[in-house]
């Protein structure tokens, strides 16, 4: 007679019943700023975090070169340019940004013909902030105008960047921007370009953090204007990065807010798990802000109608 040891029976049991019931599959995620290398076996380490955590879309910025070695992901990955760069060098990278030498804005003529060609598909990270240049510059407005015209959403990075950034003595980043200045990051600042170009798609990155209050009347007056709270789940204090989640619960806004990685794989499961242990968010809450709101922003398969406020955050 064959004796089966109950303790060995009872792990084939439950072997048994993992294979016929899988555990589910999460939920999806899009992640609207993440900054990873898509090189040599770095491109195995992104695409497996991305997949952990099923990401099924993400915004990748970079330079141009970046985005040209990106693998083909069907359409997975979404190609965004990073613009302007202080004598053609990225922010805190220092790769070139695009084909123009040392020239701090793209050639228009140039983007419009990488736009065609699906190459580039968001204006963003627009860095301006790190050169001092404030979202309402009249260098920013060609650009404003070309991403309305050709329905290119634009993401602008507004608020806190690296600690020590403007310092030529600090040891972070390895490429200092002298001119960071937090005055060229308030979100005020953009709403002449908003109400100048009613069609545009723009999105805050950062929350522009820490002016949650000008932030706030922004959305509130600007119904088409999104947030990423990228940066917020590891630059800042966990209880600020809650408070400030809050804050726009509070006030009904987060239809609104989109999450993004931003550091890449290393903080992605930070910052969805985050958002995911917020006890004040609803369950629809936190699929708006890891899923749905990032759909509808970049218009990624079936738009629901548009929704009249009457009252900020109704």
């Amino acid at each position: 007679m064959l004796r089966i040891r109950p303790i060995a029976f009872a792990l084939a049991l439950a072997a048994t019943a993992r294979a016929q019931n899988p555990p589910p599959a999460r939920p999806p995620v899009f992640d609207v700023h993440l900054h990873a290398p898509f090189t040599g076996d770095a491109v195995r380490t992104t695409m497996a975090s991305l997949d952990s955590l099923n990401v099924t879309h993400a915004m990748y910025i970079g330079s141009f070169d970046q985005l040209s070695a990106l693998p083909d992901t069907s359409g997975r990955l979404i190609p965004g340019l990073m613009f302007p760069c202080a004598d053609g060098r990225m922010p805190n990278a220092g790769v070139q940004c695009f084909p123009n030498g040392t020239a701090a804005f793209p050639d228009i003529g140039w983007l419009r013909a990488q736009v065609a060609a699906g190459r580039i598909r968001v204006f963003g990270e627009i860095g301006a902030q790190y050169l001092g240049i404030a979202p309402n510059d009249p260098r920013l407005e060609p650009y404003y105008a070309l991403a309305e015209e050709l329905d290119v959403p634009v993401g602008i990075h507004l608020g806190i960047g690296p600690p020590g950034v403007a310092y030529a003595d600090s040891p972070f980043p390895p490429f200092k921007s002298p001119n960071y200045r937090g005055a060229a990051g308030d979100p005020y600042l953009l709403e002449d370009v908003l109400v100048r170009h009613p069609r545009l798609r723009l999105y805050a990155m950062h929350a522009a953090w820490p002016d949650i209050d000008h932030m706030l009347y922004m959305l509130c007056m600007h119904p088409r204007l999104y947030v990423d709270v990228s940066v917020l789940q590891y630059a800042i204090a966990r209880p600020a990065y809650l408070s400030a989640l809050k804050t726009f619960a509070d006030a009904g806004l987060t239809d609104r807010l989109m999450y993004g990685s931003d550091g890449g794989p290393r903080f992605a499961a930070m910052g969805v798990a985050a958002i995911e242990q917020a006890s004040f968010l609803t369950d629809g809450q936190k699929r708006d802000i890891l899923y749905n709101n990032a759909m509808r922003f970049f218009r990624i398969g079936p738009q629901p109608p548009p929704k009249v406020a009457r009252v900020c955050g109704g």
